[in-house]
């Protein structure tokens, strides 16, 4: 005479068993979340670094936009201008060099 035994379901077992899972995956999704915004957040204060940098950079520029010379060192560099009876010497340079 073998009988099985019947496992009688505990309601209140059942109910606290559900609450730890459901608790553990909130604080999973939690705790991933967090990670993510911190990653976040440390692209975001480099990016503010990298700007400001820029920024201050920018704001010296300025400063020498109304400077007679630096206007005219810019017309030399970038544009190639020269004064009267300047000769403008360009130069290639080789193509199998690196520069470093």
């Amino acid at each position: 005479m073998s009988r099985k035994k019947r496992r009688r379901i505990n309601l209140p077992r059942m109910i606290l068993t559900c609450f730890i899972v459901v608790s553990m995956v909130m604080v999973g999704l939690s705790v991933n979340n967090i990670v993510k915004l911190r990653a976040e957040q440390k692209e975001l204060i480099e990016l503010n670094e990298k700007l400001a940098a820029e920024k201050a950079a920018l704001k010296e520029e300025l400063k020498n936009v109304n400077d007679y010379e630096y206007i005219e060192e810019q017309a030399r560099i970038q544009l190639r201008l020269v004064k009267p009876g300047e000769i403008l010497y360009i130069l290639e340079e080789d193509e199998g060099k690196e520069e470093n």
